[in-house]
């Protein structure tokens, strides 16, 4: 292999490592932002962790790791393997779907309990679909992975 080529497990890490960075750095502006405008010493308290911590954890987690799934798939479509036709479509509805989660969550919105179920829903479907290729693609893998621990997370917010 020449030096200048990334092997897809150093791809896959790379992506999620920058799409996590970038997500976090973007979470932490937000955070920063809201603690300088109403910068309060009775509000204190809210600056040690967010409520929804488990939630922020798992959906930035399915973020990240879905869009590096999704870049891998698109890489096997243009060498011609369409055998990542169904994951790539389960995750792009798991995008969408986590992002809202993360927002709401992020947000402590009284909704998040209802979209939980439909995350639940939409994560085990994306779930099933890659654990029938984890055996050969460690994204796959990783991605069903999330979407499980993602699954965990929102069982707690719908009991």
């Amino acid at each position: 292999m020449p030096a200048t080529e990334i092997n897809p497990l150093n791809r896959r890490q790379l992506l999620t490592a920058g799409t996590a960075t970038v997500l976090l750095g973007t979470l932490t502006q937000d955070l920063l932002a809201a603690g300088e405008s109403h910068d309060h010493d009775h509000h204190q308290h809210h600056a040690a962790a967010p409520k929804n911590q488990a939630i922020l954890t798992a959906t930035l987690d399915c973020i990240a790791t879905g869009e590096a799934c999704l870049a891998h798939c698109l890489s096997a479509f243009r060498a011609g393997d369409t055998t990542l036709a169904a994951c790539a479509s389960s995750v792009s509805e798991m995008l969408p779907v986590s992002r809202a989660m993360f927002q709401l969550a992020n947000l402590d919105s009284k909704h998040l309990a209802k979209l939980a179920a439909v995350c639940i829903e939409v994560c085990r479907t994306c779930e099933a679909e890659c654990r029938k290729h984890a055996d050969k693609h460690a994204t796959c893998k990783a991605m069903a992975e999330s979407c499980a621990a993602c699954v965990k997370a929102c069982q707690k917010l719908t009991k």
